[in-house]
């Protein structure tokens, strides 16, 4: 028999919170900004590449781990909104990508949303896996 609730009942896998001590509560931008961000998986995916590779990272190196429709997106999607969120700095003369201060306080929070994330989307490609 079929249920007609489409809540959740007590069957149904929830991914366990986080230990309270590993959540971080000083956000450096505000809550709903942060869900907004995280909301598409491109933004999520760029956001892991760059805290992975930590530093600066090179448009080429992004070049080398996404297809080119990323690339498009990144261009014209993702780098102009982290850039508005004070998230990276991109030098587009040099093609280099810099985490912020902003975007090095995230990390925690990145790590945590990376490990509930899709597995397909959590992967950091790798250059050699393209």
């Amino acid at each position: 028999m079929e249920r007609d609730d489409p809540r959740p009942d007590s069957t149904d896998a929830v991914p366990a919170a986080p230990p309270a001590d590993e959540v971080p509560t000083d956000l450096p931008i505000a809550l709903g900004d942060l869900f907004q961000l995280l909301a598409t998986d491109r933004t999520r995916q760029l956001l892991y590449f760059l805290t992975a590779r930590g530093g600066t990272v090179f448009v080429e190196e992004l070049e080398a781990a996404f297809d080119d429709e990323a690339m498009i997106g990144f261009h014209h999607v993702q780098f102009p909104r982290l850039i508005d969120f004070h998230i990276i700095d991109y030098d587009r003369e040099a093609g280099a990508i810099t985490l912020t201060p902003i975007g090095d306080d995230l990390r925690p929070v990145l790590e945590l949303v990376r490990e509930m994330d899709d597995p397909a989307i959590a992967a950091v490609p790798n250059r050699a896996e393209r």
